[in-house]
């Protein structure tokens, strides 16, 4: 029974950091702030920002980051869909309107960091 009441304590918690990081994510997607968002990356995460994609360190990652919301000023961003995958993975998906076009994103969050980030031309 105490090992139930632990697991169910442990799980409680991961939700809530998932939720913190979600916040986090979604206040810095709205604002276009690349260092913030970078701040939940883990330390090599795998990037695409429209055509350019790699495993990249957080400082390039922020750079290119940095360069996308430079030429792409957001006007919103909205989440569309949140799954919880295999427990401790979090697959994030929204929809960011620049003044230069709607973009989708796409967040892979395992562990409470971001392994995957994804910025693509939404084509729908």
């Amino acid at each position: 029974m105490k090992a139930l009441a632990i697991l169910l304590l442990s799980l409680l918690s991961f939700s809530f950091a998932l939720k913190d990081i979600n916040d986090d994510i979604n206040n810095a997607l709205k604002q276009g702030n690349a260092s913030e968002i970078v701040k939940s990356f883990a330390d090599r995460v795998s990037i695409k920002v429209l055509s350019q994609e790699d495993l990249l360190s957080k400082s390039q990652a922020q750079a290119l980051i940095e360069d996308f919301f430079s030429k792409h000023k957001v006007k919103s961003y909205q989440t569309s869909h949140t799954s919880i995958v295999n427990g401790d993975q979090q697959f994030i998906t929204g929809s960011l309107d620049t003044m230069n076009g709607k973009f989708r994103i796409s967040i892979l969050v395992r562990g409470n960091v971001i392994s995957q980030f994804r910025i693509e031309t939404d084509n729908g």
